[in-house]
């Protein structure tokens, strides 16, 4: 069978990239308000809203609450300017933002599909890989509502960006100067999107920068990063320390999140899908009014994180083996969701089929990329890197699928990597036995 041309490479392409968006679009149109209209996210839609209305980044947990750092303050900026620029809920808004979010998830398949190219995965493979990520939209809530105010959608993308610069220094063994400071400055956009991703995207440059590169440049790229790093933290620290009087570097929710996965009822749950909810009206302030009211007893919501951060890491140290039989099934949950967690992450409908191929893919995946690290397959030790320290972040909270998105498209190229090396090597055995 003849190799495809170049030609009609680019039309598979073309033809896989527009029948992805078209998929996508007749679900999302099959919804209550179809493609025009308005579509909420949780905390960051609240935050953009407060953008486009008061110019403040604000009103995470309801309306008129105040000031916030629960989240990071691109993505959700992005929209509130979309929503300032259009007008906040209008048809051309709602279209915006669909179309960004679009942008951002195909962006980010065509990047992976540049870095499969770059570490030698077979044509096949990355063939497959591409079409599955386009024509299998388990993923469809995230990629055409919760990626027009989150980052996962941004941060896969920038860390496919990433990792072919990393993999491009890695085959040179050299960079230049101008490659270098393009990295300092794309991996502190990576961390400052999206810290999980970032980790893992730091991980992979430092370790490439430290068996690759000469001392001299090693220590360049890390000046270049920090001080990229700072140049995006430090004014978010200043304005946190000036209008909610704390210089949150980051994000002021993790006790938050650490208390809602580490606490004795959810120790070996029967039914973790109510214990989990349960919890959210608990402790979470944008789900629940009684929350919300000790939140505004404590003092505003730095305080209050840091005091339910105080309580679960008061019970991890009296509890350390349930803590850890906690942190590995998170850890299993992030790769192999469980149906109920799509309760937590848009639409429910088909949630078993959606956890059985996202579960599937990643498995197969992961079984992929540790065969190519045992067969020293080029470059694998990168990917690797960046699966377990983007991944390794959610092991202390409680993941839904929407925290996954990260690593899972990824991981469908590996497994279709690893399927096809497989076949290729059954049709071997099977033309030489007798």
């Amino acid at each position: 069978m003849p190799a495809p041309t170049a030609a009609s490479e680019r039309r598979f392409l073309l033809l896989l990239v527009g029948a992805g968006l078209l998929l996508r679009l007749l679900l999302l149109a099959t919804r209550g308000d179809g493609l025009t209209g308005f579509y909420g996210a949780g905390e960051a839609t609240r935050v953009a809203l407060a953008l486009a209305h008061t110019g403040s980044f604000a009103d995470a947990y309801y309306q008129g609450y105040g000031p916030t750092a629960h989240l990071l303050p691109i993505s959700p900026g992005v929209a509130g300017s979309l929503f300032w620029l259009f007008g906040a809920g209008s048809v051309a808004a709602n279209l915006a933002l669909l179309a960004w979010s679009l942008a951002q998830t195909f962006t980010g398949y065509l990047l992976l599909r540049r870095l499969a190219i770059a570490f030698d995965m077979d044509p096949l493979a990355v063939r497959w890989g591409t079409a599955l990520l386009c024509l299998l939209p388990v993923f469809t809530p995230q990629e055409t509502i919760d990626f027009r105010y989150w980052e996962g959608a941004a941060a896969l993308a920038l860390a496919a960006l990433n990792l072919l610069l990393i993999a491009r220094v890695n085959s040179r063994r050299s960079a230049s100067s101008s490659l270098m400071l393009a990295a300092a400055m794309l991996s502190a956009l990576t961390f400052f999107i999206s810290p999980a991703a970032g980790l893992g995207i730091y991980a992979c440059w430092a370790l490439v920068a430290l068996f690759r590169l000469d001392w001299k440049r090693t220590a360049w790229l890390g000046a270049a990063s920090a001080a990229a790093l700072a140049l995006l933290v430090a004014p978010w620290m200043l304005r946190n320390a000036a209008v909610m009087g704390d210089p949150i570097p980051l994000r002021s929710n993790f006790g938050l999140e650490l208390a809602i996965g580490n606490h004795p009822a959810a120790v070996n749950s029967s039914h973790p899908d109510e214990t989990f909810a349960a919890r959210l009206l608990q402790v979470h302030p944008f789900h629940s009014p009684a929350a919300r009211t000790a939140l505004r007893a404590a003092g505003g919501e730095s305080a209050y994180s840091a005091a339910l951060g105080a309580e679960a890491r008061a019970w991890i140290a009296a509890h350390p083996t349930e803590f850890a039989g906690l942190s590995i099934e998170h850890l299993t949950q992030f790769f192999v969701p469980r149906p109920w967690q799509f309760y937590f992450s848009g639409w429910n409908e088909a949630r078993h089929l959606r956890a059985l191929v996202i579960g599937l893919a990643s498995i197969v995946g992961l079984a992929g990329l540790a065969h190519g690290l045992v067969r020293r397959r080029r470059g694998y030790w990168l990917l690797a890197t960046y699966v377990a320290l983007a991944a390794l972040p959610y092991a202390i909270v409680q993941p839904i699928p929407r925290y996954s998105y990260i690593v899972w498209p990824l991981l469908v190229f590996l497994a279709a990597e690893a399927v096809v090396r497989a076949r290729q090597r059954f049709r071997g055995v099977a033309a030489v036995s007798p």
